[in-house]
């Protein structure tokens, strides 16, 4: 259920951005979901087309690009990204590892891959409404 509370945050801000830039429809939204935000995306998408549902955003496209994990080593500075080790060879999952590759210390700081954030969006105005009309 943790995927309906931010799919029901994200729908919020979007008509919230929307209505208040007198925007009539959302035709997509961009999010960047960080590969460790711990957020089923599949679960996200669904939430959010439920959510949506008779709203200016109904039907709206929503992508997702992924952000890749990154490290910073507090011992020998290193910055970059890490490891992966297989955790189940059945289901092919495979899990990052946060200690640095290079020196293999446990001492890192995550730099990148937790965020989970609407990049941007685009929108119909009432106006290019009339003017689609117009050329029809």
């Amino acid at each position: 259920m943790h995927e309906f509370s931010v799919a029901q945050s994200i729908v919020e801000t979007v008509l919230e951005v929307a209505r208040k830039h007198n925007a009539s429809r959302v035709l997509q939204v961009n999010l960047i979901v960080g590969e460790v935000a711990l957020v089923n995306t599949e679960q996200l998408s669904w939430y959010i087309d439920m959510l949506t549902k008779e709203t200016m955003a109904e039907g709206m496209k929503l992508h997702v690009t992924s952000s890749p994990v990154r490290i910073r080593c507090l011992d020998c500075g290193y910055e970059g990204g890490v490891r992966y080790q297989e955790s189940d060879s059945h289901w092919h999952t495979s899990l990052p590892v946060f200690e640095c590759p290079h020196c293999q210390s446990a001492q890192t700081l995550i730099l990148s891959g937790r965020e989970l954030h609407i990049k941007d969006m685009h929108v119909r105005f009432p106006w290019e409404e009339e003017e689609k009309k117009e050329d029809a």
